[in-house]
């Protein structure tokens, strides 16, 4: 248990869009944390105890920047506190993701007396872990069948990679409207001590993890660019080099590979903002106006001399106020 937990821990710490996190109980109180400040407590504590029961996945706009909030079991809810450039749909893939890594472990009820936030609260859920181990029924048939029945276990890393047919760059055709899925080789790919993790790394940076963080089978190339508003070409050739590694996988299609191309090569996403602006600060007034879905962001740091960089801030603090990313072509 104490080795899914803290991998799990340990992921959120090396993340560079993680500003800190909290395990709590549901109550909503900190029993392990770091980095979380501490005037975000009693608001997380309120919306803890607003949902209770009925809490399930959800966010909270902070000035600190993006809660997620997320019950791992009956007895214990992570709190993420993600930068406020991060878009919510890769926040909540990255807090899923976490998640994913305690599947099957299962963590002892908080003890009714502990020290808030200590970080020696993780050997205290260890021991009880133990404890309640201990003292479990060993002569139960009913148990011992449980326990000695082969799990089904079908993470990717089980397969080797070596040991796979080899996949040319060439052979894939990745349209936009392609929806990739997750491969033999994704749990390694994601795993921070894998070899493939640190080839990863190493050829698409952070960059290439966060696109395969949106890879779960329902989310076309389209969206995952959309949603971290890059260029399709990009994550193209993220997935492009995931898929010869088996990382994922990508669906044959009927469509010619030469209509593929000419969308491809001509397709832009431009930002249009549909709110009301005079709502808006006046910092972000002179970016906002441009924002008519003609113009890309880097037509629009052109036309006011901002930088990109702060050009494409401006529009992800807006998104939800009714900026959109529209498609068109050049």
């Amino acid at each position: 248990m104490s080795d899914e937990l803290e991998r799990a821990l340990s992921r959120l710490r090396l993340d560079g869009q993680v500003l800190g996190y909290s395990l709590m109980t549901k109550a909503g109180r900190p029993f392990v944390s770091f980095s979380l400040p501490d005037e975000l407590f009693p608001r997380v504590k309120d919306s803890i105890n607003l949902y209770k029961s009925d809490l399930r996945l959800m966010t909270i706009d902070t000035e600190n920047g993006l809660v997620v909030l997320s019950p791992v079991d009956e007895n214990w809810i992570l709190s993420v506190l993600y930068v406020h450039e991060l878009q919510l749909g890769l926040a909540i893939a990255k807090t899923k993701n976490v998640l994913r890594l305690l599947e099957g472990s299962e963590l002892p009820p908080p003890p009714e007396d502990f020290e808030d936030s200590a970080e020696s609260n993780l050997k205290v859920l260890e021991s009880l872990a133990l404890q309640a181990a201990s003292t479990s029924p060993a002569d139960s048939p009913a148990e011992e069948d449980s326990t000695t029945e082969p799990a089904d276990d079908t993470e990717p890393e089980s397969t080797p990679f070596s040991s796979l047919p080899d996949r040319r760059l060439h052979s894939f055709n990745i349209q936009l409207a392609t929806i990739p899925t997750r491969g033999t080789t994704y749990g390694a790919a994601m795993a921070l001590d894998s070899d493939l993790h640190k080839e990863l790394k190493e050829l698409h940076k952070n960059f290439g993890f966060d696109v395969l963080m949106l890879v779960d089978g329902s989310n076309s190339v389209a969206q995952i660019s959309d949603s971290m508003f890059q260029s399709n070409e990009r994550v193209i050739e993220v997935l492009m080099w995931a898929a010869s590694k088996w990382i994922v996988d990508i669906p044959e299609t009927e469509e010619a590979p030469v209509a593929q191309e000419v969308v491809m090569g001509k397709l832009v996403k431009c930002p249009r903002f549909e709110g009301d602006l005079s709502k808006m600060k006046n910092d972000d007034l002179e970016v906002l106006r441009l924002c008519n879905g003609t113009r890309t962001t880097q037509e629009i740091a052109e036309s006011t001399g901002f930088p990109h960089a702060k050009v494409v801030e401006i529009i992800i603090r807006n998104k939800k106020h009714g900026m959109k990313m529209i498609g068109k072509t050049t």
